[in-house]
C-alpha cells in the first residue's frame, strides 16, 4: 500500500498553504470547477488545450518528495483561483494525476470539499473514518486508506487528499505511521485539506 502512496505523493507534491474554513459541510461545487473523474479521466493534450486555451497551459519541472522532480502541465499558472497541476501518463496520451494545492481556489472535489475543508467534514463525506500518514515528513498528512468508504468507490479514479495541521501538531500524530482520522491525537492537530486531486487508472486498495 505504501508504494502506491509514494507514487501518488510524487505527482501530487504539496506546496500551497491551506486556508481556514469552518466545520460546516462544504457546499456543492460549480460544474465548471469540479475536479472529478468524469471531467478529467478522458482528457488528452489536444482536448485540454481546447477546453482551457493553449495560452493558459505551460509545462514545468516541479519539486517532488525526497529530492525528486517531475514534469507537469500547469493550467492557469498565474491565476491561483483556477490553477491546477496535471501529470500525464508515460505515453502522454491521458492524465495520470490532477491536483489542486492553492488557497483561494475555485476548484472543488466532486463531493464538494476543497482546500480548507476540515478532517471531520471529509470523514462525514466518506461516511466512516479513514487512515492517514502522520504529520511532519514528506508523505505526512496524505490519506493512505479510505477504509472502503465513499471516497474509495470510483473504479477509475483514486481520490487523493492531504491534510495539514491548523493547530499545533501533536507529537503522538507525527511520522511514518498510519493513524485513524478520528484518533484524539489527529483531531487535536485540527487538520484541514491542504491539497487534493485524483490519480487516474486502477485505484489503490482501500
Amino acid at each position: 500500500m505504501r508504494a502506491g502512496i509514494i507514487v501518488a505523493a510524487l505527482v501530487l507534491a504539496a506546496c500551497g498553504q491551506p486556508a481556514p474554513q469552518t466545520s460546516e459541510a462544504p457546499a456543492a461545487a460549480s460544474s465548471a470547477f469540479v475536479l472529478s473523474c468524469t471531467n478529467f479521466a478522458a482528457l488528452n493534450p489536444d482536448a485540454l488545450a481546447q477546453r482551457y486555451g493553449a495560452e493558459n497551459i505551460v509545462t514545468q519541472t516541479l519539486p517532488g518528495v525526497e529530492g525528486e522532480t517531475y514534469e507537469a502541465t500547469i493550467v492557469f499558472p498565474n491565476d491561483i483561483t483556477r490553477r491546477f497541476v496535471l501529470v500525464w501518463n508515460e505515453a502522454h496520451t491521458a492524465p495520470a494525476s490532477v491536483s489542486v494545492e492553492n488557497a483561494g481556489t475555485q476548484w472543488r472535489g466532486a463531493e464538494g470539499y476543497s482546500i480548507g475543508t476540515t478532517i471531520g467534514d471529509i470523514e462525514r463525506i466518506n461516511v466512516m473514518p479513514f487512515k492517514l500518514w502522520g504529520f511532519g515528513w514528506d508523505y505526512g498528512g496524505w490519506v493512505s486508506d479510505w477504509s472502503a468508504g465513499v471516497l474509495s468507490q470510483n473504479p477509475i479514479c483514486n481520490t487523493r487528499v492531504r491534510f495539514t495541521p491548523r493547530g499545533e501538531a501533536n507529537t503522538n500524530a507525527m511520522g511514518d505511521s498510519e493513524f485513524s482520522s478520528n484518533e484524539p491525537a489527529i483531531r487535536a492537530a485540527d487538520p484541514i485539506v491542504s491539497e487534493f486531486g485524483l490519480t487516474i487508472g486502477a485505484p489503490a486498495p482501500g
